[in-house]
């Protein structure tokens, strides 16, 4: 699970123009997935109720009750509807970008072939870290932990910090590499995460009721005051915090564009 520290700053798009950037394409797991898995043969699916209860288009296979962090921060960036999962994308509606997220996507040879993406003109690329894995209402309930105590599986934790260092190792040595024509920009989403939960009225506990694996019971009422929740399931954000997560990403991105 991604968390960043929160911003003051909210800069919001009132009205839609050109978009900042030209296109974009999204490679991540069930943070990001918008519909992807929805008709393929795994139990990590999200189109079902009550995920989307928010959403104007209800469940679609997002995991969360309303937008994903990427759908916000693609608004943000001035886009007027939101990247296309892959399943669904084809002929000319993928030059504005294509959402290729996978719930429960692996790093494996078949799908971490990213460094081939610079052949096809990849030039600025935002990596974004791991976040308190060990602290989502999942990882605790099965590692014996209450899950609503502000107690995280601590061992998870450390191996995040592990693979975040290594990941911001990697975005420096390309920034090097590539200094003249490309941008890599590591976001650490453990920074100021434990931090968050104190602007949450339930900051530990589900939204939803969940399953053995950590996803809503189908079609089962969720809690009615979300937006005091900071969990959806057992792995997800709920809107407001996927808001503050993408506010704050487009805020790195911003600078990132004003100092290219």
């Amino acid at each position: 699970m991604g968390w960043v520290v929160p911003l003051l700053l909210f800069v919001l798009v009132g009205v839609y123009g050109e978009p900042q950037v030209p296109c974009v394409f999204i490679f991540s797991d069930s943070l990001s997935e918008n519909g992807n898995n929805n008709n393929l043969p795994t139990l990590a699916k999200f189109n079902y109720k009550p995920y989307g209860i928010d959403f104007i288009n209800g469940p679609t296979g997002r995991p969360t009750n309303s937008r994903n962090a990427v759908d916000i921060l693609t608004q943000l960036l001035g886009f007027e509807n939101f990247i296309p999962p892959f399943a669904n994308t084809s002929g000319s509606d993928i030059l504005k970008g294509v959402n290729y997220a996978s719930a429960a996507a692996g790093i494996r040879p078949e799908s971490g072939s990213n460094y081939v993406l610079r052949e096809f003109g990849l030039r600025e690329c935002l990596l974004v870290g791991l976040g308190l894995i060990g602290c989502t209402p999942h990882a605790k309930s099965t590692n014996g932990l209450n899950v609503s105590s502000p107690s995280c599986v601590e061992d998870v934790n450390a191996a995040v910090s592990m693979f975040n260092d290594k990941l911001k190792s990697l975005a420096d040595q390309l920034n090097q590499r590539f200094s003249a024509d490309s941008k890599y920009i590591f976001i650490n989403s453990t920074e100021g995460a434990r931090d968050l939960a104190s602007g949450f009225a339930v900051p530990y506990d589900p939204c939803c009721l969940i399953q053995n694996n950590g996803l809503c019971v189908p079609d089962q009422m969720p809690c009615q005051n979300r937006s005091e929740y900071l969990f959806w399931d057992g792995f997800h954000t709920t809107d407001v915090v996927n808001k503050i997560i993408a506010t704050a990403t487009y805020n790195v991105l911003l600078s990132s564009m004003f100092n290219a």
